[in-house]
């Protein structure tokens, strides 16, 4: 981590000389500003996808945004994916969360019906072209339906977490899971997965490592909230695990190739000021930062360091720990942001900051030496 020790120092020098709501310093803390991936790209969304990284969003349209993806190898360069909707909420859909195994999955939401409520939305393919496949609207919506939050993909399984109100009338974690990208299968009655008698059980993020899935979140019993992670080979037999302490998991990061514990889970307590959780292995946690209001948007590892999106009291914060989760310190960004998503290439990190109303600006910054 010494390049970032290097850039993180220079970083906090110059915050100390501006302070208020400008820029970190006049050179944006070591981050290079780059161009869009296309005019007016709103980034939510950046995964891994081989050699490259796969970039999900949206763009300006006719209706108000437009779905869209990119990928990249360098960061300066991008080739457009080629998008095609099959639906009307397919068309002003924004693309919120995917993976990469065999094929491309991709979550989809927008907004409508008489409550206005997030109708989902989901797409298949390759790094080249994306297509949505339409479902019915008791898949995803309905009485039962409580929400879908997040896309990963292992091998030729694509898999999509969220929750349901299952058949013993309790909120529960539900899957669903597809072998084409096109048919997908609810499983929400899992005894591993689903809420127990006076439980409601909740899934935050999830992540493909050498092993299969995990999914991150939580359980809740009165006012006792349990931090968990569900594991899984295949998408279908699942493994309930409990995490040490008390909070909410919410993403997972894991390494590409095979370990001892090849993830990560990140996620927060709960109270009046949250604070930032980190899990090295179900049974050891560390914490971090805290504030008014807490929520994680991403955890991202790169080789033995471990990156944390945040956001507190409304701003990102880009944080930098051990594998272990220790030595936790802040990176400066090089604008403030109501959000922040990061990828790995391979001469160090591309970053996009976000307003979720508004665009996103692109930066690189190299591994120093």
């Amino acid at each position: 981590m010494g390049w970032l020790r290097v850039v993180m120092a220079a970083g906090l020098i110059a915050l100390a000389a501006c302070g208020g709501n400008s820029p970190v310093d006049a050179d944006f803390g070591g981050w290079e500003p780059v161009g869009p991936p296309a005019a007016g790209a709103r980034v939510l969304a950046v995964t891994a996808a081989g050699d490259e990284l796969l970039a999900l969003g949206s763009v300006p349209g006719p209706e108000g945004r437009s779905p869209a993806a990119w990928t990249t190898g360098d960061g300066r360069r991008w080739e457009a994916v080629t998008v095609t909707p099959r639906s009307g909420y397919g068309v002003v859909a924004e693309l919120i969360s995917g993976g990469v195994g065999e094929r491309v999955v991709v979550l989809g939401q927008a907004f409508g019906g008489a409550h206005f409520n997030p109708r989902m939305t989901v797409w298949a393919g390759d790094r080249s072209a994306l297509e949505e496949f339409p479902q019915s609207f008791e898949q995803f919506g309905g009485p039962r339906a409580i929400g879908v939050g997040g896309a990963a993909a292992f091998g030729g399984t694509g898999l999509l977490v969220g929750a349901w109100d299952g058949s013993g009338g309790r909120y529960g974690v539900a899957v669903w899971t597809s072998k084409d990208g096109a048919n997908w299968v609810r499983q929400a009655d899992d005894p591993a997965l689903s809420a127990g008698p006076g439980e409601v059980t909740g899934a935050g993020g999830v992540a493909a490592g050498p092993g299969g899935f995990v999914v991150a979140g939580n359980s809740i019993r009165g006012v006792d909230y349990q931090p968990l992670e569900w594991v899984s080979s295949d998408g279908y037999s699942w493994q309930r695990i409990p995490l040490s302490g008390s909070g909410v998991a919410d993403r997972v990061a894991c390494a590409a190739t095979e370990q001892a514990d090849p993830c990560v889970v990140v996620g927060r307590t709960v109270g009046v000021r949250p604070q930032l959780l980190c899990w090295p292995t179900a049974s050891v946690y560390r914490t971090g930062p805290g504030g008014g209001t807490l929520d994680v948007d991403q955890a991202l590892l790169r080789a033995d360091e471990l990156l944390m999106s945040i956001r507190v009291d409304g701003a990102a914060r880009l944080l930098t720990a051990g594998r272990d989760c220790t030595g936790m310190r802040e990176v400066p960004l090089p604008v403030r942001a109501p959000r922040a998503f990061v990828g790995n290439l391979p001469g160090g990190l591309l970053l996009a900051t976000t307003d979720p109303d508004g665009d996103s600006r692109i930066w690189l910054r190299a591994m120093a030496g």
